[in-house]
């Protein structure tokens, strides 16, 4: 297997805007791009990582604007299939003077949802799959797909790290984007148990499975054969376990500005450190370096001179 990540996941077009302070009234932004795992995709490759990003995308000019942009960073894009007749996906941000923020969806049968409902069309991709050591993938990911092709990619997994892959899950959660939270609480449950490394917050633990303390969310992650997790709460930190080991690390204290990627970024940070070979608390303290520099600026990518040292 090449020591390299395939995220799977969706990229749409993105248009932003910024409460005014003075009149409430919202400012439209440039038009951009975002998704969560593109935006760890992207800071995966410009902390030296070898990543391809594995989605769908339309055959329109915006389509191939955002490959372009990629690819000028660094992220594979040979398993990006265009399909014919099809726009990307859309979305609005909306964030208030604290850097909060809240999201509009224009997504139903984008491209990027139709990525594993044919059954041979999902083998062919399976199979390349398979050459990968590291598969990432997130909540967000699991809602884009139908019932069928969400236990598609469930098969899949098994017989992936049954080969000797590993899999990293983001339990980024969006309850708009399922349809109700049984749904979802049954698809995150399957895909903990087919996870090697997973990387939730402590807010959409807490929305899916009710009120519990860090370590109990560890214990019963743990208790589904999960090896790692990285428990992601905020301002206070995380809380990192492996086998016996917990520990608490401490988050970089800063000004907010833009909440957007925080996760994505740690989450990237995170998994870089791992693959050089740093522990578990050497590798939480480079994600939230990494993440306290993200929330200092507008928008989910930072500028490349302005990644941490």
């Amino acid at each position: 297997m090449r020591n390299t990540v395939a995220v799977i996941g969706e990229c749409m077009l993105e248009v932003s805007s910024l409460a005014d302070e003075k009149n409430q009234s919202s400012l439209p932004s440039v038009l951009s791009f975002g998704g969560d795992t593109l935006n760890t995709a992207i800071y995966l490759a410009r902390l030296g990582v070898d990543v391809d990003y594995v989605s769908a995308l339309g055959d329109d000019d915006m389509s191939s604007w955002m490959l372009s942009r990629w690819r000028e960073e660094g992220v594979g894009c040979n398993l990006v299939n265009r399909l014919q007749d099809a726009v990307p996906g859309l979305y609005m941000i909306q964030i208030d003077e604290h850097g909060e923020r809240s999201f509009l969806y224009w997504r139903a049968n984008s491209p990027a949802t139709r990525l594993f409902d044919d059954p041979k069309e999902a083998e062919v991709l399976f199979e390349k799959l398979m050459a990968y050591q590291h598969i990432y993938l997130s909540g967000i990911s699991l809602a884009l797909y139908a019932e069928a092709a969400r236990h598609r990619l469930f098969d899949f997994f098994k017989q992936y790290r049954a080969q000797g892959g590993n899999v990293i899950f983001d339990g980024n959660y969006r309850p708009k984007l399922w349809s109700s939270p049984e749904v979802a609480r049954d698809a995150y449950e399957h895909m903990y148990r087919l996870a090697d490394l997973v990387l939730p917050t402590d807010e959409d633990e807490t929305l899916l499975f009710g009120a519990e303390q860090p370590q109990e969310v560890v214990a019963r992650l743990q208790a589904l054969g999960v090896s790692e997790v990285v428990l992601k709460m905020g301002a206070k930190g995380c809380l990192i376990a492996a086998d016996s080991q917990l520990d608490a690390v401490s988050a970089e204290v800063v000004k907010v500005v833009d909440s957007t990627a925080a996760g994505d970024s740690f989450n990237a940070g995170f998994i870089a450190a791992r693959f050089q070979g740093h522990d578990l608390i050497a590798a939480s303290q480079a994600a939230n370096r990494l993440a306290s520099v993200v929330i200092q600026h507008r928008g989910a990518i930072i500028p490349a001179d302005a990644m941490p040292d």
